[in-house]
């Protein structure tokens, strides 16, 4: 077992997310499945009008509620999963052909009515040596190597003549690769989803609701890398709830992340 993995079990045990072979009988399987879509309409990298053209988020900090409000964790089959709603293929020529659009667990829960998770990778993870990580943290794709830390969020679309994309990650980290002591903005979401139940829904990524405010019929292509600078990020990171430039994280129950059916 690597360093990194020995690190990255003994946080995760720590937090609850990490699932042993030991795990209580009482304990049952859990799967949240994740979609993209554009205004509540199915969105995909082939798409004659508007296409996607990337979508992958890390999940961490998976809490389940039941219908008398009481909060449960989800302990994560990978400890920090990796969701990937594009393909590879089409207007998605950056990304992967595989995919994975199931978030796997298990928990004692029972009567789920709710679900809370945070976008983002842990603080001690987001910077320990990511050539030394095992799935999902060893994706190069999802790491900003000149920021030391994990691209928390990639999303994208293209109307063919236009477009805009968006990396979301930590940003004003002090420090190195292993040795980051603190980060201006942190800039993880906390997601809450009432009305939620694994075995009836689904939660929709509505890119429709992150890029809102953005204007896709300019002919400019932009696109935001979560820099302090780049006003472009103002729209999509009032979406997911950050204060654009803020150093606080903030809990929502935002429109970009919705229950569906």
């Amino acid at each position: 077992m690597t360093l990194a993995r020995r690190l990255a079990n003994s946080l995760l045990l720590g937090t609850g997310l990490f699932c042993c072979v030991a795990c209580p009988a009482n304990r049952a399987p859990v799967n949240v499945e994740f979609s993209a879509t554009w205004a509540g309409q199915p969105l995909s990298c082939h798409e004659a009008e508007l296409s996607l053209t990337d979508l992958r988020f890390f999940v961490s900090g998976v809490v389940l509620i039941n219908s008398d409000g009481a909060e449960y964790p989800l302990f994560l089959t990978d400890g920090v999963a990796l969701i990937d709603l594009e393909n590879g293929e089409g207007a998605c020529i950056n990304g992967t052909h595989g995919t994975h659009t199931t978030l796997s667990g298990s928990s004692e829960v029972g009567n789920i009515d709710g679900i809370r998770f945070t976008v983002g990778v842990p603080f001690e993870l987001n910077h320990a040596n990511p050539l030394l990580a095992e799935a999902p943290l060893n994706d190069s794709a999802m790491h900003w190597h000149w920021r030391s830390g994990y691209k928390f969020l990639r999303a994208g679309v293209t109307t063919g003549s236009d477009g805009f994309w968006m990396h979301l990650g930590s940003t004003g980290c002090k420090g190195t690769v292993q040795n980051i002591s603190a980060c201006g903005s942190p800039n993880r979401v906390t997601v809450e989803l009432g009305g939620f139940s694994p075995d009836k829904n689904r939660i929709n990524v509505d890119l429709a609701a992150l890029f809102e405010g953005i204007d896709l019929d300019d002919a400019i292509r932009s696109a935001c890398s979560s820099g302090p600078s780049e006003s472009a990020c103002a729209k999509p990171f009032a979406n997911l709830g950050l204060t654009f430039g803020d150093m606080r994280e903030l809990s929502i129950s935002g429109p970009v992340f919705q229950v569906g059916h």
